[in-house]
């Protein structure tokens, strides 16, 4: 058994339970499965009805042959109003979606970091970084909130890393180390990637690209409720077939 194998055995046991359809996935699900396991749709390829779509998303989230394509340029003051949010609110949840960055790449500085959470500093506190192929930024963020969020990026670290509890210096060192991937799973920059989220018990669990990379500890003041949130990080980003499923006790 190599490295990846038995690091992927490790958080399939600490899980301590099934990530429904986690283990059937090696990759992107369709439309037909989804439904077969009591997931609703959120995007049908042709409207974006289920979505708060304001004033300044206008000309920026469109729906183009078949996929939501964000141009990273929303109009309104704050950053989270520039997301785009669903118009319904989930609690406990398993939530779809395919992903990814269509700008070509170039070559950018990218913070490194380290097992505890934490960047790693020079001696004047500055961020060390190394250079990286980077197409943008972006996440899915759930219950409303911007800290619970699995993110979407290009740095080494890999997506799905829940970034707002990762930095947070006033939480527990082993909460921290468990919002970092435990491996890198984002296929090549301008790839569609596909993620599977499941919001359980106040704890997050990512599989991307049919690799389990993440199951946090309990998150701190979650709300209980709130809506799910395409994220604006002003990078041009797409999503398509996405689907979501709200879990009821015992799921």
């Amino acid at each position: 058994m190599n490295i990846r194998s038995i690091a992927l055995l490790i958080v399939a046991v600490l899980a301590g339970a099934d990530v429904c359809l986690a283990d059937e996935f090696s990759g992107q699900l369709s439309a037909d499965k989804l439904k077969s396991q009591g997931f609703q749709n959120l995007f049908d390829g042709t409207s974006l009805d289920k979505w708060k779509f304001e004033e300044g998303h206008k000309g920026h989230w469109v729906v183009k042959d078949g996929v939501i394509d964000y141009d990273g340029k929303a109009m309104q003051k704050q950053s989270y109003d520039k997301s785009l949010w669903t118009k319904e609110s989930f609690g406990e949840t398993e939530f779809y979606v395919e992903w990814r960055f269509p700008k070509p790449p170039e070559m950018k500085p990218q913070p490194i970091v380290l097992f505890n959470g934490d960047f790693l500093l020079d001696d004047n506190g500055k961020r060390i970084t190394r250079p990286g192929l980077d197409a943008g930024d972006s996440g899915i963020m759930f219950r409303g909130i911007l800290n619970c969020q699995a993110n979407i990026w290009c740095q080494e670290l890999g997506s799905g890393e829940i970034n707002g509890y990762r930095v947070n210096r006033k939480l527990s060192q082993p909460l921290r180390r468990s919002c970092i991937p435990i491996l890198k799973a984002d296929r090549p920059i301008g790839d569609w990637n596909a993620f599977l989220v499941t919001l359980k018990d106040d704890r997050m669990t990512v599989v991307l690209n049919g690799q389990q990379v993440l199951h946090s500890e309990p998150l701190p003041d979650l709300p209980a409720r709130g809506p799910i949130g395409l994220q604006h990080h002003g990078d041009p980003v797409q999503f398509r077939n996405i689907w979501v499923k709200e879990l009821k006790s015992g799921e």
